[in-house]
């Protein structure tokens, strides 16, 4: 089994991979941490290093110590971040999806759409979502 973990820099990311390490011992499953950074002009220098910083920092709290096999991919893209996770899922196999989630207003979604409404919608296996 394959568990995909969205790290979107949120306060839920610790809360979806506390639930992806439980899932993960329960089913021996390994893990694939992603983040996904927009690539355009208006992304901060030392994003993808920021990115990955965190991303190993989370394998070395939560998976490593655990025996948890575990990889990291940040991805540079021009998609929709919702798109991307999709797209990573389908390519790797992915049987789990787990992602934090927030409350956003109506305006906020019709704005800025809806990263989990997409995926949730969209994923070609399980999502699971954590408050």
């Amino acid at each position: 089994m394959k568990i995909l973990v969205y790290i979107k820099n949120s306060d839920g990311d610790k809360r979806a991979i506390s639930v992806a390490a439980e899932h993960a011992k329960a089913f021996n499953a390994s893990v694939d941490l992603i983040s996904v950074i927009s690539e355009n002009s208006e992304t901060p220098m030392g994003a993808v290093e920021k990115a990955e910083t965190a991303l190993n920092n989370y394998i070395d709290n939560f998976f490593k110590p655990e025996g948890i096999s575990c990889v990291s991919k940040v991805i540079m893209t021009t998609l929709a971040h919702g798109e991307a996770v999709v797209q990573y899922a389908d390519n790797h196999h992915i049987d789990e999806i787990i992602m934090s989630i927030r409350k956003r207003s109506k305006v906020g979604k019709l704005f800025f759409g809806s990263t989990t409404q997409f995926v949730i919608l969209e994923a070609p296996c399980m999502v699971i979502t954590v408050k």
